[in-house]
């Protein structure tokens, strides 16, 4: 089908306007945008794009010193955990401070979801993060609150750790999550989010960056088993379990 991919052609096209009209505001620093394929595309060990090649692209907008916007949207494959939807976008203003040599942000994210009415979610969100040495540590947290598109609410813990290589352009990454929430009377759109109830996720990955291009691989897995899944529910997606992704991103 090649609707998905008109879909992401509109959807590049709003993000590229947005940072077009924002970026004369944003004269503290200047807007960054990035376009990237992948093999699958995971979000919390989790598939969303039906366990197939996806196409994405992200932006930062500075909105002032302490205020910015990110947005980004990738192709779904019109996949069930999100109800067939064919693009998954994300707008998400943050307000970002330092203290005492570590970076706080706090904002709100908006999941929407085209091609499928009623399964679009927001999402409260906070990180702290500090560079040690040649790595570089976040500890994040993301909360949903009670909504009919994920049949409850959701809440998401995970710290990160991230290191360059000395002398290389190589640069090796980890970590690890907590997904816990609860559901709304049974309802089965909490599968989205939950397919197995509560669970924990971790991933593993190596970057190679040359100038505006990187390529990587990922390889993340979770606490899931085939055994707690509801496979009856229309937003079961089987993309659950250990995968190796591959990555390449551009940076203009």
């Amino acid at each position: 089908m090649t609707r998905p991919f008109r879909t992401t052609g509109a959807c590049c096209g709003a993000i590229l306007l947005a940072t077009a009209w924002v970026a004369p505001a944003a004269a503290q620093s200047a807007p960054s945008i990035s376009f990237e394929a992948e093999t699958d595309h995971r979000e919390r060990g989790l598939g969303w794009s039906d366990g197939k090649a996806a196409l994405g692209i992200g932006a930062t907008v500075p909105v002032t010193y302490d205020l910015a916007l990110d947005m980004d949207a990738v192709t779904l494959r019109e996949s069930a955990r999100h109800g067939g939807a064919d693009i998954g976008v994300g707008i998400a203003p943050r307000y970002s401070m330092q203290a005492a040599g570590w970076e706080f942000d706090v904002g709100v994210r908006g999941n929407l979801f085209i091609g499928r009415s009623g399964t679009s979610y927001v999402e409260v969100t906070g990180q702290v993060s500090r560079t040690l040495g040649l790595a570089q540590l976040s500890v994040g947290a993301a909360f949903a609150p009670s909504q009919d598109a994920i049949g409850g609410s959701n809440l998401y813990v995970d710290a990160r750790l991230s290191a360059g290589i000395p002398g290389t352009p190589l640069t090796l990454y980890g970590g690890v999550g907590h997904t816990s929430g609860s559901t709304k009377d049974g309802d089965p759109r909490s599968a989205r989010l939950r397919p197995g109830g509560d669970y924990l996720d971790h991933h593993l990955g190596a970057e190679y960056a040359e100038s505006s291009f990187a390529a990587g691989v990922r390889y993340s897995g979770t606490s899931i088993g085939a055994s707690e899944v509801d496979r009856s529910s229309p937003w079961t997606d089987r993309h659950y379990g250990s995968r190796l992704v591959a990555y390449f991103r551009f940076t203009p």
